[in-house]
């Protein structure tokens, strides 16, 4: 061995411990619930704050527009517009990513759009899905994890006709919109800003069903074969499966990871399945060869506790044995029927993680 090779310095391979949840939504009861409490959305968030936070970078999907739209007051369904406040405990909870790609980000047109980058920025989130003009549409949105430049795409499928009625038709152009996406291109553009791994949010497929549609698993395979690393889904407002793909790109063999649905984090829906959800766990690694593996994914099951005007999400494992203080019977056995539920979607290809 070489002085020279000798005195080289040992270099780790790099590691990234990463989460993701579903749909964060504001609904009617959540903004009388802030309202009631002061204009404070904490305590919607208080009993998952640890969950979100255990990670070196966690992500979320934004669903609706945030910030006051000129003299019209904050909504939920079916148009989407939460007060600025409502930011304020994803960022302390120790979210760092929100993609803004949904079928009610143009719930307040344009404006809002701009309103809901402007807060989001504000608030110090990394976000994509977004913009405000072609040069923002294009540029590359990439975060560096423990030295890991992960690069972020995100798409919805429609925006609830509300294209239709705006006064900017530029809004139209600037959405990410999946039928009119240039899958390859845009992975191309995000490899050659230096992006080491690719991480999809598309929003897609119908809601309020708990296994993929067809579209789902064409475009999933169309993202695969594009170069997409990991596929993280929304929109259904249910859990679905997660599917490991395994694709050729460009003569590699690779494998990509896929979750259809990570269904609601928080929201007012009273469906049955719509009150729960994933937070996603998984570790991207660095290999010998330079390649990226996703190991160790798992799930934490979350429910949306709502009791006397209250709101809140919570880790359903970390209660199974002891309900939550104030918990009602009907809520307690809703929680483990829930949380049996997720189980019965996700299956025992993940590990599952209590609290």
């Amino acid at each position: 061995m070489s002085n020279e090779s000798a005195q080289k310095p040992c270099v780790p391979p790099r590691s990234a411990r990463m989460r993701a949840v579903g749909d964060i939504m504001f609904c009617k009861g959540q903004l009388a619930y802030a309202r009631n409490s002061g204009g404070s959305f904490y305590n919607q968030f208080e009993m998952i704050g640890e969950q979100l936070a255990d990670a070196d970078f966690t992500m979320g999907n934004l669903e609706g527009t945030i910030g006051q739209y000129r003299t019209i007051p904050c909504s939920g369904y079916p148009r989407f517009n939460a007060p600025e406040a409502a930011l304020a405990p994803l960022r302390d909870c120790g979210v760092d990513l929100l993609t803004l790609a949904n079928n009610h980000m143009l719930d307040r047109w344009e404006g809002g759009v701009e309103n809901t980058l402007d807060n989001v920025e504000k608030y110090g989130f990394a976000h994509v899905g977004a913009y405000r003009n072609p040069a923002e549409k294009q540029r590359p949105v990439i975060c560096e994890v423990n030295g890991i430049r992960f690069g972020f795409l995100a798409y919805t499928q429609y925006t609830n006709t509300m294209e239709n009625r705006g006064t900017d038709w530029r809004a139209v152009e600037l959405v990410p919109y999946l039928l009119r996406a240039d899958f390859r291109g845009d992975v191309k553009r995000l490899r050659e800003a230096g992006a080491e791994v690719v991480i999809a949010f598309p929003h897609w497929g119908r809601e309020f069903l708990r296994a993929p549609d067809v579209s789902q698993e064409i475009i999933a395979e169309q993202l695969a074969r594009a170069g997409v690393d990991i596929i993280l889904g929304s929109h259904a407002h249910m859990v679905q499966p997660t599917a490991l793909q395994y694709v050729t790109v460009d003569g590699v063999d690779k494998q990509v990871l896929n979750v259809y649905c990570m269904g609601n984090f928080i929201s007012d829906h009273i469906l049955r399945y719509t009150d729960n959800g994933v937070i996603l766990d998984f570790t991207v690694n660095e290999q010998p060869d330079g390649r990226f593996t996703c190991d160790r994914v798992g799930y934490i099951p979350t429910y949306t506790w709502k009791q006397d005007g209250a709101v809140r999400v919570l880790p359903s494992g970390k209660f199974l044995d002891h309900r939550p203080i104030g918990m009602d019977d009907r809520n307690y056995s809703r929680m483990i029927e829930s949380y049996r539920e997720i189980e019965e979607v996700m299956g025992n290809r993940l590990r599952l993680i209590n609290g």
